[in-house]
C-alpha cells in the first residue's frame, strides 16, 4: 500500500484519509490536474460516508519558509471569530482524530492528536499543533513517531523543526480552514516520511529553497525540489547545484539553523511529560 500512494503522489494523484488518520490509495486513476480545479477528487470513486474524506485540493506539497521576515514590526490581531470557529470544530475533529486532547489557552490552542497512518502497521504518529486565534500567525505543528521520537528533518521548517508540509501562501490551506484538513495533510505528510525511511525515497512534488539542502537531502530519482512535477531531480536542478559555490551555500544554510533543525527544548519536555503546555507565543 506504502508503494502504490508513492507511485500515485509521484503522478499528482492525492489519497483519501478516513477517520483515524488512515492514508488509503485514491480509487481514481486520473491525476487532479487533469480533472480540473472543481473536481473533488475521487468522490465518485469512494462512497464510503463521511468516515472517508476526498482530497479536495490540488496540493504541491511544498515547503514553507519563514526566512523572509518584514522589516515593520506588526501587532497580530485577536480573531473572536476564529476562536469560536476552531472551538466548534473539536468534535468533528475528535469523530476524525479519536482521543485528540485540547489544551485551551487565552490566545488560542493546542491539539494532541494522534494517526494510524496506514492500515495494519505498528508505526504511527503523533501531531502536537499550537493553533493562534490570530488569523496572520501561522499553525506551527511538530510530527513524533508513535509520540515519541521526533519526525525529521526533511520537510520541516527552519530552524524549530516545525512540520512544512505545504506552502503558507499556496492556498492548501489557510487560517479558518478545516483543523480535520489539517491533520489530513499532515498525516500525508507523515506518510511520506514512512515513504522515504522504508523505501529510501520522497514520493511526489517538492520543494526545498537552498541549493545545499537540495544536494545534501534529496534522492536523484526524486521529484525535483524545485517543485517540478515531471522532471527528477537528477535530470532537473542537481547539475546546477553542484556548480555551484558549495562552501558559501552551506554556511548560508548553516546560518539559518538547517544543519540542526529541531523542535524547541519546551516542546521536547512537553511531549515526555504531557503536563502544562507552553504559551503559543512564547516560542
Amino acid at each position: 500500500m506504502l508503494r502504490e500512494i508513492g507511485q500515485q503522489l509521484d503522478q499528482n494523484i492525492f489519497p483519501f484519509v478516513e477517520n483515524g488518520g488512515i492514508v488509503m490509495p485514491s480509487e481514481s486513476a486520473i491525476p487532479p490536474l487533469i480533472m480540473g480545479e472543481d473536481t473533488n477528487y475521487g468522490k465518485a470513486a469512494r462512497q464510503n460516508g463521511p468516515e472517508t474524506r476526498p482530497w479536495t485540493r490540488s496540493s504541491s506539497w511544498k515547503r514553507q519558509t519563514s526566512t523572509h521576515r518584514s522589516t515593520i514590526a506588526i501587532t497580530p490581531v485577536f480573531s473572536s471569530g476564529l476562536h469560536k470557529q476552531y472551538l466548534a470544530e473539536l468534535d468533528a475533529l475528535n469523530v476524525a482524530y479519536p482521543g485528540t486532547q485540547v489544551w485551551k489557552q487565552e490566545k488560542g490552542m493546542w491539539l494532541l492528536s494522534h494517526s494510524a497512518l496506514l492500515r495494519d502497521t505498528q508505526q504511527s504518529a503523533a501531531f502536537l499543533c499550537a493553533i493562534p486565534f490570530f488569523p496572520m500567525v501561522r499553525v506551527r505543528s511538530w510530527g513524533f513517531w508513535n509520540g515519541k521520537s521526533w519526525i525529521g528533518p526533511r520537510h520541516t521548517n527552519l530552524p524549530d523543526g516545525s512540520i512544512c508540509a505545504f506552502e503558507p501562501t499556496d492556498g492548501t490551506w489557510l487560517p479558518g480552514n478545516s483543523l480535520v484538513n489539517l491533520l489530513d495533510i499532515y498525516s500525508l505528510w507523515a506518510v511520506r516520511h514512512m515513504h522515504l525511511q522504508k523505501l529510501n525515497r520522497w514520493p511526489g512534488a517538492q520543494v526545498a529553497h537552498y541549493a545545499f539542502e537540495r544536494l545534501t537531502e534529496l534522492n536523484e530519482d526524486e521529484l525535483c525540489g524545485c517543485g517540478s512535477l515531471n522532471k527528477s531531480y537528477g535530470e532537473c536542478c542537481r547539475p546546477n547545484d553542484l556548480k555551484r559555490d558549495q562552501v558559501a551555500d552551506a554556511v548560508e544554510f548553516i546560518s539559518l539553523g538547517g544543519a540542526d533543525r529541531k523542535p524547541p527544548e519546551v516542546v521536547l519536555r512537553f511531549m515526555e511529560e504531557r503536563n502544562n503546555p507552553p504559551d503559543i507565543f512564547s516560542l
